[in-house]
């Protein structure tokens, strides 16, 4: 009986998601009108709502209720360091992992044609990396430039689950980046502008080798 009232409840939510009654930023209703509505017991409800916590589509707030939200990339992201702690994976093959991903990425920007717009943002973002200064600056301008890709396809799916990878990833790059020499940091930037004049012309195979050339130095410390 528990599981099917904890499943009524996480039926009843989505169902309100997707008649439209429900969408980011709205408020849930109580866990006593769903306790009634329903028919199932207050702590069931809770269970529920803590259960659709942990996967990202609600935000709790204490003293003001449960409000829809748009988390996921976060909740994909824990589950990784779950599986990094639990060794069921490792740094090494969700760089490999990313890798592929941003040849996807890339690769569909030029068969689908990357709008005006998105191109000016993704040379902006390869701009301020080029122009920034000191350790954090590049750091945060490094995760912009990567995050204009994935942004660029438009397409949510992608940018959910990429953002997720990339926020495990992007860890180990900051470290990275904190100690890497200039050399290092010019081989990069020579790197990122070479996918950008890739996706820009619209040659896949150089895109792809700038690609590579970029994560063959990131793979370089993990030796």
């Amino acid at each position: 009986m528990g599981n099917s009232e904890y499943r009524k409840t996480i039926d009843y939510i989505l169902d309100l998601i997707r008649s439209g009654m429900l969408q980011v930023g709205d408020k849930l209703p109580t866990e006593r009108s769903i306790s009634e509505k329903l028919g199932i017991s207050r702590n069931t409800v809770r269970e529920a709502l803590r259960g659709l916590e942990i996967l990202g589509i609600v935000n709790g707030k204490q003293g003001s209720g449960n409000y829809l939200t748009d988390n996921i990339s976060d909740s994909i992201a824990s589950a990784m360091d779950v599986m990094l702690l639990m060794n069921r994976t490792s740094k090494e093959e969700i760089c490999s992992f990313r890798r592929s991903m941003e040849k996807t990425v890339c690769s569909y920007l030029i068969a689908k044609g990357c709008s005006s717009d998105n191109k000016l943002k993704i040379v902006a973002a390869l701009n301020r990396l080029k122009d920034s200064e000191g350790t954090e600056e590049q750091t945060v301008a490094d995760r912009d430039f990567h995050y204009s890709l994935i942004n660029a396809t438009e397409n949510s799916f992608w940018i959910t689950f990429m953002n997720a990878v990339s926020e495990v990833y992007m860890r180990w790059i900051d470290d990275f980046l904190t100690t890497a020499d200039h050399d290092v940091r010019m081989r990069l930037q020579d790197a990122h502008e070479k996918i950008v004049q890739g996706i820009i012309t619209g040659d896949v195979e150089f895109c792809f080798r700038a690609i590579d050339a970029h994560y063959n130095i990131i793979d370089e410390s993990f030796g």
